[in-house]
């Protein structure tokens, strides 16, 4: 194995923290430039953003125009309760104070400073703090101290090509997989065009009405943790994409067996009772998992009052639909900064308008096959998710 000589981010990049331009002057934002925060930061490359900015937004305060190759990690956010998304500038743009930009010196290549740091999700998440008021944070003194390995520059950028063309690839599967999730939300509004936010809230049926009980599992905490079981909790993003996917777990305590009613098993409706405003209440169908795999607390399973009434490719749907997350949103609590929650008294009392069986079957006949195209396309992702941390672990030891 190579051994390369290690150095600290401190010593390698120059740190950089953004800033907001007053919402106040309308005309600083009317402009060209990207301004990127933490919910543009969803790909390697950034190459624009949903704000933009003018020229005059830089000769008001210390906001500065970062230059293409600038590295951007979230250091704000409740996304860093599980994911530091960490990116590459492909144009020259600003940032705001949820996000650190990382400027490399002249012996560090962007791009490889960008993987090395994705290598380290987990010691990065591991450094991850709460504030006073609940949101979750990486502070600059301590992302000053993490150390990466510095092979000679042009190694860095070979590594970085490599793991480029791998992430690529991802990417590749992730915009199929997300067509095909906008075809399923296409043809369930045209089988049922009238589902609007009036139509919900004038519902005669609540959620209630339909599931009879919400099941969840145990909270582990870390201290739970010793060797590992051949048991595996889920972690929320299994179900955050819409779609299930069983790779996004994590391994549970050596002596801990999970209750048989906390297993996954095929055909469950599954729910995130806690996230984002945006994806609490997330749902996704089990279509195919694993024997060993058990719910977390914050995912729970529905269970119906009758199921034969039920077809479980119409309910994922529908709670997918906008009317309904929406009305899910609404119902969740939590402080600006912290996770949001939903409870199952406000749950199952949420306006609920079920199709007749019949209706139900109908749109399930025409998404199935849509969703198993999507389901082809999940499990080629999470084979190139694996290949991608074997690049990783590789590249960051030297043996890539």
């Amino acid at each position: 194995m190579t051994q390369w000589p290690t150095a600290s981010l401190g010593e390698l990049v120059q740190f950089y923290s953004g800033g907001t331009p007053s919402k106040a002057d309308a005309s600083l934002w009317r402009g060209d430039i990207p301004w990127f925060s933490a919910k543009d930061v969803k790909r390697s490359r950034l190459t624009d953003s949903i704000d933009h900015l003018t020229e005059a937004a830089f000769s008001k305060g210390s906001l500065r125009r970062l230059p293409i190759g600038t590295v951007v990690m979230v250091v704000r956010g409740m996304i860093l309760a599980h994911t530091v998304p960490i990116a590459e500038l492909s144009v020259e743009a600003a940032i705001n104070q949820d996000l650190k930009a990382l400027i490399p010196r002249a012996r560090l290549d962007s791009s490889f400073l960008a993987a090395m740091l994705r290598a380290q999700q987990s010691e990065l998440l591991a450094k991850v703090s709460t504030a006073a008021h609940g949101t979750k944070k990486l502070d600059s003194r301590v992302l000053e101290e993490v150390r990466i390995p510095v092979p000679p520059i042009e190694e860095q950028r070979r590594i970085a090509a490599i793991l480029d063309h791998a992430d690529s690839l991802r990417h590749k599967r992730d915009a199929t997989r997300d067509l095909l999730a906008a075809l399923v939300a296409a043809t369930f509004r045209e089988a049922f065009p009238s589902l609007d936010d009036d139509m919900l809230a004038d519902s005669g049926t609540r959620f209630g009405d339909v599931v009879a009980r919400l099941e969840g599992g145990r909270n582990l905490v870390a201290a739970d943790m010793g060797a590992e079981s051949p048991f595996r909790v889920l972690k929320i993003s299994s179900v955050t994409s819409g779609f299930f996917r069983p790779s996004e777990s994590k391994p549970l305590p050596a002596a801990y067996v999970p209750e048989p009613t906390h297993l996954v098993q095929t055909g469950d409706l599954l729910m995130s009772r806690a996230n984002t405003t945006d994806l609490v209440g997330a749902t996704a169908l089990v279509e195919e998992t694993p024997p060993n795999l058990a719910l977390p607390d914050k995912v729970w399973r529905l269970v119906w009052h009758d199921p034969d009434l039920v077809d479980p490719v119409y309910m994922a749907a529908l709670l997918q639909s906008p009317p309904v997350r929406r009305a899910l949103s609404g119902r969740s609590s939590g402080t600006g900064g912290s996770m949001k929650n939903i409870s199952k008294a406000k749950l199952m009392d949420m306006p609920f308008p079920v199709a007749d069986f019949a209706r139900q079957c109908d749109f399930a006949a025409r998404a199935k096959a849509i969703r198993s195209q999507a389901a082809r396309v999940a499990d080629h992702r999470d084979a190139l998710d694996l290949e991608f941390l074997t690049l990783q672990a590789r590249a960051f030891s030297g043996r890539l």
